[in-house]
């Protein structure tokens, strides 16, 4: 007999075990494959996405294809406009000749500067907007560029200053600037004949509270003096309008002095160093320092500088705008402060060491004359006109200074200075 002590099988037990432990994995495998979350379901969802990731590309690429059909059938398709690309701007230092045509320019840093048909700029005086651009007509007039927007004080890119159009009042402590009513309606909706609180302490015990404005429009009243109007500025709405779309505007570099005419209808005053300073009543010498001149004259005066066709420019009595964002312009260049410097002093204009940015004495010399309009008065006469700028004659004022006084007196303290705009 065959002998099978020793061999050893596979018991029962085993055996059942063994097929339990199947059908679990079986089980196990059958609900991964085949369930809701299961491989093949998942499978599925991947397919779909796929299938609608594609339609998509589809789409966007049939997309892209009309518009590129549109593009290529632009010779006839009238209705398609493709806008051109900005051209780059002329460099200000090819450019600086008298201009034939009103020209928009750029500095060496990127800076928009627009010369006006008639006028040339003064290259020793700088060619860059930080240093202060300066323009001449032919009769030798100058003016000062003051950028709105951004101005760049390098060629880096990372060094610059953003110039808001407005009027401001200033820190009496460090000359910081606040605005209180912007120039252009999508950044202050405020009306231009909204009244702008004003507290003034230049005078110490004399100081006025009161409040200021512009008038776009309106009539001057030069009979009543308790019911007297200032001069307005020529057209604010069409000077604000400008300097929007011709990145700024330019300011007089000097207080003015007479020039030619016979009658304030015909009078054009010059924007030049003064040859004779006089505090007597003016004695219309050419080239002497224009004082003894009332608001009302001085608006007059420097509506007649340029009235004709052969610059492309409108001059006008300057406007609290004006002035106020030359002091920003000026502080931002560098000259800490500058609207509370005071310079004693007084005789020609462009001698006295105040000159910033090339623009001289609005710090120093005399007053001056500008179309900002107060609701101050007192019980015989109201005094609706507002002197700006320091007096070194009087040992007073300074920069952002503002005065209420009477618009038909011939002031012997007080002068005018000029804006341009491009027509």
């Amino acid at each position: 007999m065959r002998n099978i002590k020793g061999k050893r099988g596979i018991t029962l037990i085993a055996l059942a075990v063994t097929i339990v432990v199947i059908l679990i994995l079986a089980g196990v495998t059958i609900d991964v494959v085949f369930s809701d979350d299961g491989i093949i379901n998942k499978a599925k969802e991947a397919a779909n996405a796929m299938n609608n990731a594609a339609a998509n590309d589809q789409t966007e690429l049939n997309n892209l294809l009309e518009e590129l059909d549109e593009i290529m059938d632009l010779n006839w398709n009238s209705n398609i406009e493709i806008p051109d690309p900005e051209p780059e701007l002329p460099k200000l230092e090819d450019n600086t000749g008298m201009q034939d045509e009103t020209i928009t320019v750029e500095d060496k840093f990127g800076n928009k500067v627009t010369i006006p048909k008639g006028f040339e700029v003064v290259e020793e005086e700088g060619i860059t907007v930080p240093e202060g651009i300066v323009i001449q007509d032919k009769d030798g007039n100058q003016f000062v560029w003051i950028p709105v927007g951004r101005v760049y004080k390098d060629s880096s890119g990372n060094n610059y200053s953003d110039i808001q159009l407005g009027r401001y009042t200033f820190s009496t402590t460090d000359g910081t600037p606040t605005l209180v009513q912007a120039a252009y309606t999508k950044e202050n909706p405020a009306s231009y004949k909204e009244l702008v609180p004003i507290i003034e302490d230049s005078l110490g015990s004399n100081c006025y509270e009161y409040a200021t404005r512009e008038y776009p429009e309106g009539l001057v009243d030069e009979t009543n003096h308790l019911n007297d109007l200032n001069a307005i500025a020529k057209n604010l709405e069409v000077f604000v309008e400008s300097t929007e779309n011709n990145y700024g505007y330019y300011l007089g570099r000097y207080e003015a002095s007479y020039g030619s005419g016979s009658s304030v209808a015909d009078y054009k005053p010059l924007s030049q160093v003064s040859l004779e300073y006089s505090q007597e009543e003016m004695n219309y010498k050419t080239g002497t320092l224009w004082t003894s001149v009332s608001e009302i004259d001085a608006s007059k005066i420097s509506r007649n500088m340029y009235n004709n066709n052969s610059v492309g420019v409108e001059s006008d009595l300057v406007n609290s705008y004006a002035w106020d964002t030359a002091i920003v312009f000026i502080q931002e260049m560098g000259n800490t402060n500058y609207a509370n410097r005071n310079v004693s002093g007084i005789g020609n204009t462009g001698t006295l060491g105040d000159e910033v940015c090339n623009i001289n004495d609005m710090a120093t010399n005399l007053n001056e004359w500008s179309t900002e309009y107060t609701n101050y008065k007192t019980d015989y006469t109201a005094h609706t006109s507002i002197f700006r700028g320091g007096a070194g004659v009087l040992g007073i004022g300074s920069p952002a200074f503002r005065y209420p006084q009477c618009s038909w007196i011939q002031a012997e303290v007080c002068t005018f200075r000029i804006v341009i705009y491009i027509k």
